[in-house]
């Protein structure tokens, strides 16, 4: 649910050596002697991050013939350090395919099938085998992707590549939506189309031995650490306006709430904030996740817990499986005005959708949008349909 306090956890993924809770992480996040080369240039695809909380992003193990081996001497990563090159579907996949804490959690168009793409699944990936590096160009290890999360590291787009104009040239009237409406909307008219996603996750049920867990597409829908999930495939995207700014719950920063919390009217954790009002804005797709998670409701605060590691504190959730030792410890940790009493909120964030591009024989067409055959789609961007029905 959030980084400060479980920090241990987050180096499973995160490119670094020594990255634990308590360290400076502006002085960490500055110094280069810190940056795991080996996680993102490995090609032997042995190389694993450790597992623990004390492992701080070090190496942990290689894989042999299937086997799970400890590294004990240096010597041993050998094999990894002649063998680097350029990163892999598979290198970036280990951790953006596991956002979330599982394959395809959380934004639905990236998965470990994209190793292995097919052109049905994604055209860039499968069809032209292209790398991430393709479209997220690097300078000098800054890695484009999307301003929001990036700085001033670059923008990925479509048109980098595409002259819109051109690809529309047999059906000119199709360039009259591209100053409101992006590429993805047509030609991802849906994801997470071979392996599902969670679309929701309630973490107020954590905590329990459950026995006879049902399966949903082939997906666990409960986890005595996480509580239950709901999972679905070939999901529909849900459209908004989206200028590049978004509104965050940020710890510290953007925390509290106004909304009731309840099923109806969810806590936002995260949207776009244009409107149909906005200039410059365009419709997007994106993924809408809905959960339960800790807060505290007397100051209306989204609370940190505390749920991996014992560093900042002996009891995490994970350990204990006690919401009101967790949620103390953590909120401690980050510096939030913790009253003592908490609840479960509804919740809701939405996530952007960028992968898993289809045919272009598969886009979607007029009429799926168009002539009254989809009124919630334009019911929900705040505007009618100018085609009528």
């Amino acid at each position: 649910m959030a980084i400060s306090s479980n920090e241990g956890r987050c180096t499973q993924c995160h490119i670094s050596y020594g990255w634990k809770s308590g360290i400076d992480t502006e002085t960490f996040f500055n110094t280069p002697e810190n940056i795991d080369c080996l996680i993102c240039h490995d090609t032997t695809g042995t190389y694993r991050k450790h597992p623990s909380a004390n492992g701080g992003g070090g190496p942990a193990s290689l894989t042999v013939e299937g086997a799970v081996v400890p590294v004990v001497e240096m010597s041993e990563l050998n094999e990894v350090a002649y063998n680097v090159g350029s990163p892999s579907r598979a290198n970036c996949g280990l951790c953006h395919y596991h956002a979330g804490g599982d394959d395809n959690v959380k934004h639905g168009d990236l998965s470990s099938h994209m190793n292995d793409a097919t052109n049905e699944q994604d055209v860039h990936m499968g069809g032209l085998d292209y790398s991430c590096q393709a479209c997220h160009v690097a300078q000098s290890h800054k890695i484009a992707g999307t301003t929001a999360l990036h700085g001033d590291e670059g923008e990925v787009a479509c048109t980098d590549c595409h002259n819109v104009a051109d690809l529309h040239s047999t059906n000119p009237l199709l360039n009259n939506h591209t100053d409101a409406v992006a590429c993805q909307v047509c030609h991802i008219p849906a994801f997470s189309r071979t392996m599902a996603t969670n679309v929701a996750w309630y973490w107020d049920e954590a905590g329990e031995d459950r026995e006879d867990v049902p399966l949903q597409f082939d997906r666990s829908t409960y986890s005595k650490k996480k509580g239950r999930f709901e999972w679905d495939m070939n999901v529909t995207p849900t459209y908004l306006w989206f200028d590049g700014e978004w509104a965050r719950k940020v710890v510290n920063v953007s925390d509290t709430y106004t909304e009731a919390g309840t099923e109806a009217d969810p806590v936002v954790l995260a949207i776009p904030t244009a409107t149909a009002a906005t200039e410059g804005a365009m419709i997007y797709p994106f993924k809408k996740m809905v959960g339960r998670q800790p807060a505290d409701p007397v100051n209306q605060l989204m609370l940190v817990p505390h749920l991996f590691g014992t560093g900042p504190g002996p009891d995490p959730y994970w350990l204990s499986f006690d919401w009101g030792l967790a949620v103390a410890e953590g909120a401690a940790y980050a510096g939030q005005d913790y009253s003592g009493e908490y609840e479960f909120v509804n919740t809701v964030m939405y996530l952007s959708i960028n992968h898993e591009v289809a045919p272009a024989a598969q886009a979607l067409q007029c009429t799926d949008c168009h002539y009254g055959n989809n009124p919630g789609f334009w019911e929900h961007l705040g505007i009618d349909d100018p085609m009528g029905g």
